[in-house]
């Protein structure tokens, strides 16, 4: 069985990614949670939208600072370790893009659905 060394363990600071995951949880999800709270309509989007967010955010911070603890630790270098952090950061924002684009065409469809009902 394959395990994770002692030092790539060490790479994830446990009190600093609760505090990351908790933060991201508060931003992708506090503006939908007080919509709801106001009885204010939710979009199937906008929760896709802060759930893809959720999890992407988390885990750039998560791997982020793991990939810059590798290279203070001397596990990799500089220009891999910045290499890796603009690697996750383009898979978010590409991430990001497809899943605006997708709600768009749902959300303009919908629109002229409504615009037809007003006719």
């Amino acid at each position: 069985m394959l395990a994770l060394s002692p030092g790539l363990i060490d790479l994830f600071h446990i009190p600093t990614l609760i505090l990351a995951w908790a933060f991201t949880l508060a931003l992708t999800a506090g503006p939908l949670l007080l919509k709801f709270l106001n009885d204010e309509p939710v979009a199937r989007c906008a929760v896709l939208q802060a759930a893809a967010s959720f999890i992407t955010t988390g885990c750039w911070l998560t791997f982020g600072s793991a990939a810059i603890n590798a290279h203070e630790h001397g596990l990799i270098s500089l220009p891999m370790s910045i290499l890796a952090v603009a690697c996750m950061f383009a898979a978010a924002a590409g991430s990001s893009f497809l899943i605006e684009r997708r709600c768009s065409d749902q959300q303009a469809g919908a629109r002229n659905l409504h615009e037809s009902d007003k006719i």
